[in-house]
């Protein structure tokens, strides 16, 4: 138990970390994307402390709003301009989010449902929000990926960031996808385990994607020459290509 909360106390601290470097590039760039993927991380900051301390439903609540703000840094992101099944996927999320607030509710107060069966409920769609919410990053990850990985005019650390989102994407559908197995409060079984290994890959990839230090990006530049400097494109550049 207490090797669990060192890890999430481990967790809050590189989500801390990420939020200050986003706000530093931010202020430099004032893009409105980094200031919504600031919030989502800072949000799921507070939703880590809120899990930390065992108190469910405001988990729950900020859950949903964090993975609303996500949603919308995928839209101004990854679609900008292009059509984009975001108000479909919001509309899901709040449903669904909802859904897990009654039947935790339903779960506390032993009512219509027995208890074990509220929670599992519960649990399915909780889950369910993390599954949407990791398939749409994976997905236009990977269509942003597919349109400039054969180009030379792309650093390839520019192209290990998207390779990074695409990794922390399947963490993030794995977390979803095993919620539903987690047991009762209070005990831990291969699920719960296997979910903090997810995790742990997920905010260690989400922490280097959007950090990204220079030593890093120098391995993944290593050995890479453009033909001409000016043809080289900046993530800026290759996203507004996307229109």
């Amino acid at each position: 138990m207490y090797q669990a909360a060192f890890l999430f106390i481990i967790f809050l601290v590189l989500r801390v970390i990420t939020g200050v470097f986003l706000f530093g590039t931010w202020r430099e760039t004032k893009k409105n994307n980094l200031l919504i993927l600031l919030i989502f991380f800072l949000m799921n900051a507070v939703t880590l402390l809120f899990l930390i301390f065992g108190n469910i439903t405001l988990y729950d609540v900020s859950t949903i709003l964090t993975m609303t703000v996500g949603l919308i840094f995928i839209d101004r992101t990854f679609y900008q301009d292009r059509k984009s099944p975001f108000k479909l996927l919001l509309t899901l999320t709040l449903v669904l989010g909802a859904l897990t607030i009654i039947t935790f509710t339903m779960y506390e107060l032993s009512i219509i449902f027995q208890q074990n069966v509220a929670f599992i409920i519960h649990n399915i769609f909780l889950g369910a929000l993390f599954v949407i919410f990791g398939l749409w990053s994976f997905i236009a990850a990977s269509g942003s990926l597919k349109s400039f990985s054969s180009s030379d005019a792309v650093e390839p650390w520019v192209k290990g960031r998207y390779r990074l989102v695409k990794l922390y994407s399947i963490c993030i559908i794995l977390v979803g996808s095993l919620t539903p197995f987690t047991p009762v409060e209070g005990t831990v079984n291969w699920a719960l385990l296997v979910i903090l290994v997810a995790n742990i890959l997920r905010i260690t990839g989400e922490t280097i994607a959007w950090i990204m230090p220079n030593f890093l990006k120098k391995y993944f530049n290593r050995g890479f020459t453009s033909t001409d400097i000016s043809e080289e494109l900046s993530e800026e550049e290759i996203l507004e290509a996307m229109k």
